[in-house]
């Protein structure tokens, strides 16, 4: 307790006679003193958002690339699948875990296009591996990027980022290419990686 608070509690105690028992009094606080305590409440949520998993995603590697990435197009908001190839040149594997494209589609899985006995069947998939100073290709017949409910008109000949998650939590965000649904599997190369 200050002086001051200390005084004004002695004067209420003996204005009120000498049996009467103090009544602590509350210490008014300045205004910059209250905008020094939200500052530093502010500063602690910011640091408690940026320790949450959700937001303490890390950039991918440079050792880990993009390329030939594009999406095969279907007219009238169909599914769509995105077909990339993935580059590892680091001395770890890694796993692909997720993907997402918020501002293009709601919905956005890892698939599997597997046949047996002459019968195709798609299938989600939780990971598709990456082995050290390897490369996986995700193209027509395998695995792909199934891309789903369409926030806005998708058409050939725009881009779309999609944003590729690791089990490490590390991210990479390239751009995909819109092809017609007729077009070859193997497009050629597009300059696909930006890091998120």
């Amino acid at each position: 307790m200050n002086p001051s608070t200390l005084s004004r509690a002695l004067r209420v105690r003996s204005a009120a006679g000498p049996g009467a028992r103090s009544v602590p009094t509350v210490p008014r606080f300045s205004r910059p003193s209250l905008r020094a305590c939200a500052s530093l409440l502010g500063a602690a949520a910011l640091c408690a958002a940026l320790a949450s998993p959700a937001l303490a995603a890390r950039r991918a590697p440079p050792e880990l690339s993009v390329s030939h990435a594009w999406i095969r197009w279907l007219p009238a908001g169909l599914p769509a699948a995105g077909y990339l190839q993935l580059s590892n040149r680091s001395d770890k594997p890694v796993e692909l875990v997720n993907a997402d494209s918020p501002g293009y589609y709601s919905s956005v899985m890892l698939h599997r296009t597997t046949t047996r006995a002459g019968v195709s069947r798609m299938e989600e998939v939780e990971r598709i591996p990456v082995p050290a100073h390897g490369d996986v290709r995700l193209a027509p017949g395998g695995y792909h990027i199934m891309l789903l409910n369409p926030k806005r008109t998708i058409k050939p000949g725009m881009h779309v980022p999609i944003t590729l998650r690791f089990a490490d939590g590390r991210d990479l965000t390239a751009s995909f290419v819109v092809r017609k649904s007729n077009a070859a599997a193997h497009p050629g190369s597009t300059p696909a990686t930006t890091p998120d």
